[in-house]
């Protein structure tokens, strides 16, 4: 059975309540010898508070909730990995929620979360393909009134939660630049939904891109599926199809089945075709040809977002409510100078 804190008095030979004055650290007078005695009792009876009665009472569960579209993308895995590294030592535990991006399971999550009275919420994906649910989402937050952080996928227009995010449309800027400066001219887009904000922010990045360089863009030319590796195995005969010379992957995970792909057509990356990836994932250096991608800075995401939950808690409005870091292009050796075969 659980040792209680009258367990605790009862061995030390006290009352309740001078074990919790002890424990709590209490401004109340009590002899050195007293505090030996009880403090002796609680480590041969290896106590420990009732955190559930503490929260209670403090109404603080040293507790956040940390919600994800797909912790099994290495992106998310690794973020989710500097946050809980981050809080934890700020002796702030990490509840961690998966919902394959399925909006009706990051309802159910922000309701558990406030039923276990979470101090505050990091929420890495609220914006979905359907408008009216990414909504739904933002009324429950406002009415749980839950100090919350946004990071990656975020929605428009958020309320007045923190937002840390990094540049979408510069991602796909990047991409697309490098591979325009390579001599490519008919790029290839294999993506997510377009209906998510996301994935819209990089395509314009993709299109800003090509206007510089005076060429218009072919909506022939965007495969949308999903965000995985199943969208680069499908992509990649649909946009050889469009005669396309290179495809900008909107994230690595895209990119390792059009590798895939490319192996079951005997098509030679850079020289048959060039890749660029997003997110930097850890594979992405180690694969042949290792992968030119635009990395995100997840440990920055991870240091901004903490930071500002911790102010968020303290009831403290952060000097900045919201922040946008900047991608940055890794070359590796999966893209090449265009040659006209």
């Amino acid at each position: 059975m659980r040792v209680t804190i009258k367990d605790v008095a009862k061995a030390a030979g006290v009352s309740p309540a001078t074990v919790s004055f002890i424990i709590n650290n209490k401004p109340v007078s009590i002899s050195t010898a007293t505090r030996e005695k009880v403090l002796k009792a609680i480590d041969e009876l290896h106590y420990r508070p009732n955190q559930l009665a503490v929260s209670l009472v403090t109404n603080t569960s040293n507790t956040i909730g940390l919600i994800l579209p797909d912790s099994t993308n290495p992106f998310f895995a690794s973020l989710s990995h500097c946050i809980e590294e981050l809080l934890r030592k700020h002796n702030i535990a990490v509840i961690v929620g998966n919902t394959n991006s399925d909006p009706d399971i990051t309802r159910q999550y922000l309701q558990l979360f406030s039923d276990k009275r979470v101090d505050g919420i990091i929420l890495a994906q609220l914006d979905f393909e359907d408008e009216q649910e990414t909504i739904a989402c933002q009324n429950i937050i406002r009415h749980l009134d839950i100090p919350t952080v946004y990071v990656d996928r975020v929605a428009n227009s958020v309320g007045q939660h923190s937002i840390v995010e990094v540049d979408q449309r510069q991602i796909g800027y990047l991409a697309t630049r490098h591979l325009l400066n390579l001599g490519h001219r008919r790029i290839g887009c294999a993506s997510g939904s377009i209906h998510l904000t996301v994935n819209q922010q990089r395509y314009e990045g993709y299109k800003k891109a090509l206007i510089e360089y005076g060429l218009t863009p072919d909506p022939d030319l965007l495969f949308c599926d999903s965000l995985s590796t199943n969208c680069g195995s499908k992509a990649l005969p649909c946009l050889l199809g469009h005669n396309v010379s290179a495809i900008f992957a909107f994230n690595d995970m895209v990119a390792y089945g059009i590798y895939k792909a490319c192996r079951n057509y005997n098509i030679s990356i850079p020289d048959d075709i060039s890749i660029v990836g997003v997110d930097d994932i850890s594979f992405s250096e180690i694969i042949n040809p290792p992968l030119t991608t635009i990395a995100q800075p997840i440990e920055k995401i991870a240091s901004h977002a903490v930071e500002a939950i911790k102010i968020l808690i303290n009831g403290d409005k952060p000097e900045h409510n919201y922040i946008c870091l900047h991608p940055l292009l890794k070359v590796r050796a999966s893209t090449t100078s265009y040659k006209n075969l």
